[in-house]
Parts: structure tokens; sequence; C-alpha cells
């Protein structure tokens, strides 16, 4: 007799996304008083300020981090008192990053087709997040494979954001680490079951963020940028992988050479 297979439920799937893109309209008819603050830390002024857009997000983000909990504990194979959090990491970066990205999109059809993708991503998380919950469902590989593809296209998303929008490097490095430290974190939980990765995935980051740090003054597009960044978050968590569970061979190391130079031959020749 076949497995019947566990599928999430539509109804609070399509209600999540609804109210996720509503917290993006939101963002554009609602004005809230703009909180400012300031600080110095090593003689360097910090300025940090809470706005609409800040407060809507974050709302947002909370939102989808508590439904995909919930998703995941209705789930046949969750039991009581489980942690769900690294089923969190995703939705919750896609949220902010397709967030991020809208709030730059002019009013019109562009932005109608920017809130579709936008609510058929969130919703492609989720189901992924939800199948890989369980490594013996059959459909495990697949999911998997989706959702790294959609990590980082949703990373890629995220880092094409902050360079967009101008931000400084004192607020856009740091934001850079953490969503490089998330993405490497989730997807070497993904690759690694029952290894402890989350020093590894701060190491993806911190490299990461060192990197941003030095691009950041270089005339050098938002697009080629996050490529960029991405690219070095999938060397790092691949050449994670490929020690913990082979070793590093000449075969791999000249593997991860010859993919590094083709990236960045694209980068900079087809964007």
């Amino acid at each position: 007799m076949n497995r019947e297979l566990p599928n999430p439920d539509r109804d609070h799937l399509s209600v999540m996304a609804a109210l996720v893109l509503l917290s993006y309209a939101l963002t554009r008819l609602v004005v809230l008083p703009t909180i400012f603050t300031e600080f110095s830390v090593l003689g360097l002024l910090v300025r940090f300020e809470i706005d609409t857009q800040f407060v809507m997000l974050s709302l947002a983000a909370g939102l989808t981090s508590a439904g995909a909990a919930w998703l995941m504990q209705s789930h046949p194979q969750a039991r009581t008192q489980q942690s769900t959090f690294e089923h969190w990491v995703m939705p919750w970066l896609a949220t902010l990053g397709l967030g991020a990205i809208l709030a730059r999109v002019p009013l019109g059809v562009g932005l109608g087709i920017g809130l579709a993708l936008a609510a058929g991503l969130l919703i492609a998380v989720l189901v992924a997040e939800y199948i890989v919950f369980d490594p013996a469902d059959p459909r495990y590989a697949v999911a998997a494979l989706g959702l790294r593809i959609l990590a980082y296209l949703l990373l890629s998303g995220a880092l094409f954001a902050v360079r967009a929008v101008g931000m400084r490097a004192v607020y856009g490095v740091p934001i850079v680490m953490l969503c490089s430290s998330a993405v490497a974190w989730r997807l070497l939980r993904l690759g690694l079951p029952g290894v402890r990765v989350w020093q590894y995935a701060l190491l993806i980051g911190l490299v990461t963020a060192e990197l941003a740090w030095g691009l950041h003054y270089w005339p050098i597009t938002a697009i080629k940028l996050a490529m960029v960044l991405g690219l070095a978050t999938y060397l790092g968590e691949g050449f994670i992988i490929a020690h913990q569970k082979e070793g590093i061979t000449r075969s791999k190391t000249l593997e991860f050479a010859i993919l590094t130079v083709l990236s960045l031959i694209v980068i900079v020749f087809a964007t």
C-alpha cells in the first residue's frame, strides 16, 4: 500500500501569503512617526532610523516565522516540544528580502507582478520546508534541491536590495553577514544533518562580509555585487559540506576553482 504523503494546508498557506502581501501594501499606505537614534562606536557616529517600512517588514517577518512554526508543528511527523527553528530561517529571509525589493518598485503593473511573484516564492519556500521536515519523504531530494535554489535566489535578492538602496557600509556589511550566515546555516543543516554547523555558518558570513566591505566602494552594480557575494556563500557552503563528507581532494579543489573562474567570467561579462 502506497504511503499517503502529507501536504501543508492550502488555506493556511494562502492566508499567510495574503497577510504578508498586506504588510507590504501597508508600507505605502500607512505613515508612522519616524524615530531616530544616534550613538558613537569607536569614534564612528551611527544613526539608526525606525520608519514605516522597518516596522511593517519586521511585523511581516515575525508573522511568517510564527506561521512557519505552526506549519511544521502540524506535520504528521512532528513531535511535541520538537524545535522547528531551522525551518523558519528561509521564510523569514524571504519575507524581508522580497519586501525590501518591492518597496523600491513604483506603483503600477510592475508592482502587481512583483507581489504575485513574491507570494509564489514565499509559498514555494514554505512548501519545500514542510517536505524536508521529514527526511523519509520520497520527495525530500527534490524539495531539498528546490530549497537550495530558492535560498540563493532570495539571498541574491536581499544582497541586491542592500546595495541598491545605497546603504552605508556600517549598516550594509552587518546585514550581509547576517543574511549570508543564516542561509549558510540553514543549508549546512540540510546537507549535514546531525552535525554542529553554526561555527561554519558564522565563518562563511564573516568571509562574505569582509568581501562586501572590500567591494563596497568599488564602482560595481548592485546585481554584480549580489552575485559575487552569493557565489562566496555558495562556495563556502559547498566547501564545508565536501570537507565534512569526503574531505577536500585535489579533484574537488579543482572543481571549485573552475566553478569560481567560470562564475566570475559570467558575472563580469554577462551582467
